[in-house]
């Protein structure tokens, strides 16, 4: 089904300069972002569907999983723990949605496999396969910074959903393997990619050894626990993002360089990128400027998903592509005849547009979740069997198999999706209250526990209202976010959280610029027109006082092409004519930079 409408326009810079931030006239088709509420019975179908593939004799969930949830035995009955930590995060997260406690157990009953038999007790780290039993298929296998990050994901999701003791305890080993023998601490420092068994040697680095640091655990134990030492480490992580790996798409046909040597120079013979890594790369910068408001990870951020947008995305079915050689710009198809989406790459454009949307207020953030979320209702969701089939064909037919789980796909992302879309919906789309359920067991000392649910402006949520076990608990502080549990008290906690309406949000953290306003261009769109022959717009600006002050036009991918103001101005309003006869049809963008701030505007030339 064809989406209904398509703009390319990517705002490239929005930083606000004491004006109040509007957001959008688009309206979402979508019923799950108008209705956010029907996630929930998503989520907790999503998390059933998995409860088949449990092993009650020796534990653990199955890897190899099809349509209807059946151990597939020729694929073989091995038990990955990158299976048992995407199911704990999401068990874990269809509780704090439902409040249902089977989901607290079967979390549980994938991260005791984990715990139990996942771990190397000889050299530390994590395995990458078990068999069924969870005797490791080799003890001598390469170790990879992607396992040890997502060994993480589901113990840190059970700790937000619980403060579960031994789950803090298995974070902290982990989290500490990977300081300690992945953490390159020269100058080329990051996460090394590989190891061998024992750690003896290490290299490469790559984007999953860089980014998934983030996803996994990184932001959300900075979220939960306010440690300087997440935060810390996320800042280093964002700036390998910022100048090793965002800028090597300036010499890709599309994309970037995903893998690495050690000392960070590009490993020429892998030349695929991944529309869902360039998409997740953009989220993740975006969901980082929360706790370190840079007007650079906007900045980057908007340029990797206008590449996408621009490049890799399906704008007349809606939602992005899979891979390319980012070197020749050619689609991989993998031996098909079409054009393929994959299921967690389109959630990266819906998560990562709601999140970006709820930055900047920009329309096409917001469109590009609307038509990737209606696509991957469609198309992708099993309706009969639940949960999500891992590929579709460009206009929704199966291919590959109508298989559920594989060494890759669990219980993770399409929870992830239905979880966070249900949060961004709630709080940046309908703006209306919504509910989460925690369970904290009783403690012999008093205990104040965040429970802020997602990296957002300061202030842009309050706890409006708490039950314990059904009962009104009034120990809470509405804008920290935190409850105050006295000694011995716990229980099942219903939290509801309120939105709150900021004038801005990009620069809420930020000093907001004063002293002046740089308006919109008029004529917008401007053209060649049928009377003037000459595609001329006026844009003008007004300074509080004398200044140095410039102006500069970008294209959509942030190209410099003009800069037509610099120098000092006195104070009062000025104006110029801007002439785009040189230029191609499109959206463009102007910036004005003063030394008060910077503030950016988008205009559309039409030939």
């Amino acid at each position: 089904m064809p989406i209904k409408h398509f703009t390319v326009t990517i705002l490239l810079l929005t930083i606000f300069s004491g004006y109040s931030q509007t957001f959008s006239q688009y309206t979402p088709d979508s019923p799950y972002l108008n209705d956010p509420d029907r996630l929930i019975a998503f989520v907790d179908s999503c998390a059933r569907f998995w409860f088949k593939s449990y092993d009650a004799t020796y534990g653990g969930f199955y890897t190899n999983v099809d349509r209807q949830g059946n151990v597939i035995t020729s694929w073989g009955t091995n038990k990955k723990p990158l299976t048992q930590t995407r199911h704990a995060y999401g068990f874990s997260k269809a509780f704090m949605l439902t409040g249902d406690e089977v989901f607290l157990q079967k979390s549980r009953d994938a991260l005791s496999f984990l715990y139990a038999k996942g771990w190397d007790n000889t050299n530390g780290g994590w395995y990458n396969d078990l068999n069924r039993q969870g005797t490791p298929v080799s003890t001598t296998a390469s170790k990879t910074a992607f396992d040890a990050h997502y060994a993480l994901l589901g113990i840190a999701s059970l700790y937000e959903a619980t403060r579960d003791g031994l789950a803090e305890s298995w974070f902290n080993k982990g989290y500490d393997i990977l300081e300690n023998k992945y953490w390159d601490k020269s100058s080329a420092f990051g996460y090394y990619d590989q190891a061998s068994y024992n750690f003896s040697s290490k290299s490469g680095k790559s984007f999953n050894a860089t980014v998934d640091a983030l996803t996994t655990h990184l932001l959300l134990m900075s979220r939960l626990t306010g440690d300087l030492k997440y935060k810390t480490k996320a800042d280093s992580i964002v700036l390998n993002i910022l100048n090793r790996i965002a800028p090597t798409m300036d010499n890709q046909q599309i994309g970037f360089a995903e893998e690495y040597n050690t000392d960070w120079s590009i490993n020429q013979s892998e030349t695929m990128t991944i529309m869902g890594h360039v998409l997740k790369t953009a989220w993740v910068l975006g969901r980082s400027y929360h706790l370190n408001p840079q007007t650079a990870n906007i900045l980057a951020a908007k340029k990797l998903f206008a590449n996408v947008l621009l490049k890799g995305y399906d704008h007349s079915f809606g939602a992005p592509y899979k891979d390319y050689n980012r070197q020749t710009g050619q689609m991989l198809l993998w031996g098909i005849q079409d054009s393929a989406k994959a299921w967690w790459q389109v959630e990266q454009a819906i998560t990562g547009g709601l999140e970006l949307w709820g930055l900047t207020g920009d329309d096409e953030f917001l469109r590009t979740a609307d038509e990737s979320l209606g696509f991957f209702m469609n198309f992708f969701v099993d309706h009969t069997w639940g949960e999500v089939y891992e590929n579709t064909m460009r206009r929704g037919g199966r291919v590959w198999g109508e298989h559920k789980g594989n060494g890759f796909k669990a219980g993770y992302h399409s929870v992830e999706l239905g979880y966070l879309t249900y949060l961004y919906s709630k709080i940046y789309v309908k703006k209306e209250p919504f509910s989460l359920y925690y369970k904290f067991e009783p403690s012999l000392t008093a205990r104040t526990i965040s429970v802020n649910p997602l990296l957002t402006a300061n202030g842009k949520l309050k706890i409006t209202g708490v039950t314990l076990d059904g009962m009104p608990f009034q120990d809470f502080n509405t804008s920290s976010l935190e409850l105050n549990l006295a000694a011995n008290t716990g229980g099942k906690f219903k939290v509801t959280f309120t939105p709150q309406d900021l004038t801005s949000i990009a620069g809420e953290s930020e000093a907001v610029p004063e002293g002046f306003v740089l308006h919109q261009n008029y004529p917008n769109p401007f053209s060649t027109g049928s009377q003037s022959g000459n595609p001329v717009t006026t844009i003008s600006f007004e300074l509080a006082k004398a200044g140095e002050a410039s102006v500069k036009i970008y294209d959509v991918m942030g190209n410099e092409i003009a800069n037509p103001v610099s120098g000092f101005y006195p104070a009062g309003r000025h104006q110029f004519k801007f002439d785009g006869s040189n230029l191609n049809s499109g959206v463009y963008f102007y910036t004005l930079k003063t030394v008060s701030g910077t503030s950016s505007r988008k205009m559309t030339l039409l030939k």
